[in-house]
C-alpha cells in the first residue's frame, strides 16, 4: 500500500499539461544519478544505466522547464523551479562523459564521492553483487548459489545483499573465480583524486556519501557518524570545498534528527540530503533529492513525481519528518 499513492500519480499524470505541473510551487527540484554509459556496466545492476544520448535528452528536459542553479545557491536560496543536479558513487563516467557534457551546456552539478571508494581502493558491495549476479547468469554454479542461500543470499535478493554480508559476497566470488581487486585495477571503476580536484577546478561541488556507502538504517548511530566523519575529513582535506555537502548513502530514511543535527554543529557539513524525492523537509539545511534512474518513460516518471507531491501537499504530508 506504500507505494499505491505513486502508482495512481503514475497513472493519472499523463492527463496533466507538463508546464503547469512542473510550474506548481514545490522545493527545488534535485534529481541525481550515478552514472552514464555507452556500453554494459557489468557491475552496474542495481538501477537503471542510460547512455549519452538519453542523459543529454533528460539534460534539456530540465533546461526547459527548470534554472539551473549551483550548490551555493541553493545554499542561500532554495527558490521554487531552480534545479541543482547531483552524482553519487564518484564512478570514472563523472569525468570521462558527465562532466563534458554538464560544461558544453553549462549546468552546475555535486559529485558525492565515498572516500573508501577513492582511487579505486575498494569495490562498494553492491558492485560486487552485481558481478556475481552476471557470472552466475552466464554460468551457474550449484556450489556458490548453495552457498549464498545458506548464508541468507538467494539468488532473487542478490542485488539487495547488505554491507554487514559483504564478505559473505567475497567467498562467493572466490568460488567463481571472480577477483575483485584485478577487476579494480584493470576496470578503474572510481574517479582518482587528481580527477576529483580536476573537477574541483571545473567549478564542480564535491560532496561526501559516506566512508564504504553502508545502509544507514542497518548500523547503529554511532557508526553512521564515523562513516561521515571519515567522508567529510577526507573532503575538507583533500577538496577544502566552500559549501561542505554531504548525501546520505541509500536513504535518510530512519536516520535521527539528533544526527542530522550533530553533523551541522560540529561544522562537518553546511547542508546535507535524503533521497526520498520531490518534498520539503522539516530541517531548513537538508534537502531531499529525486532518484532519476527509474524504469519506464524519464518524461512521465518526473511528472508522476511532481503529481505526487500535489496530492500529499493537499493532505498535508508533502514534508519530510524525522
Amino acid at each position: 500500500m506504500r507505494n499505491f499513492p505513486r502508482l495512481v500519480s503514475k497513472k493519472l499524470s499523463p492527463l496533466f499539461s507538463t508546464r503547469k505541473l512542473l510550474a506548481a510551487k514545490t522545493p527545488p527540484f534535485l534529481p541525481f544519478y550515478h552514472t552514464v554509459g555507452n556500453q554494459p556496466l557489468p557491475h552496474i545492476l542495481n538501477y537503471p544505466v542510460i547512455d549519452e544520448k538519453q542523459f543529454k535528452q533528460e539534460l534539456d528536459f530540465y533546461l526547459k522547464y527548470f534554472k539551473p542553479v549551483s550548490l551555493e545557491e541553493l545554499t542561500k536560496s532554495a527558490k521554487p523551479g531552480s534545479f541543482h543536479l547531483s552524482f553519487d558513487d564518484g564512478l570514472k563516467e563523472c569525468t570521462e562523459i558527465i562532466a563534458p557534457i554538464l560544461l558544453q551546456k553549462g549546468i552546475p552539478a555535486t559529485f558525492f564521492v565515498n572516500s573508501g571508494f577513492v582511487d579505486n581502493k575498494e569495490l562498494f558491495h553492491r558492485y560486487k553483487a552485481s558481478l556475481i549476479a552476471n557470472k552466475m547468469r552466464t554460468q551457474p554454479d550449484a556450489e556458490a548459489e548453495n552457498y549464498l542461500h545458506e548464508n541468507g543470499i538467494p539468488l532473487k535478493a542478490l542485488l539487495q545483499t547488505p554491507y554487514s554480508k559483504r564478505e559473505i559476497l567475497d567467498h562467493a566470488a572466490e568460488l567463481l573465480e571472480i577477483d575483485f581487486q584485478s577487476f579494480l585495477e584493470t576496470q578503474k571503476p572510481y574517479m582518482t583524486t587528481s580527477q576529483i580536484k580536476e573537477l574541483h577546478n571545473k567549478g564542480f561541488s564535491i560532496g561526501g556519501h559516506s566512508h564504504k556507502h553502508p545502509e544507514f538504517r542497518k548500523i547503529s548511530e554511532k557508526k553512521q557518524l564515523k562513516q561521515i566523519k571519515k567522508s567529510m575529513k577526507w573532503l575538507e582535506e583533500t577538496i577544502n570545498p566552500k559549501v561542505k555537502a554531504f548525501s546520505f548513502p541509500f536513504t535518510d530514511d530512519s536516520v535521527s534528527l539528533k544526527l542530522i543535527k550533530t553533523i551541522h554543529d560540529k561544522g562537518w557539513c553546511d547542508i546535507s540530503f535524503g533521497t526520498a524525492g520531490v518534498k520539503y523537509d522539516t530541517i531548513p539545511y537538508h534537502f531531499q533529492r529525486y532518484p532519476a534512474e527509474q524504469p519506464g518513460d524519464f518524461k512521465l516518471n518526473v511528472k508522476a513525481e511532481f503529481l505526487y507531491f500535489k496530492l500529499r501537499k493537499t493532505i498535508g504530508k508533502a514534508t519530510v519528518k524525522h
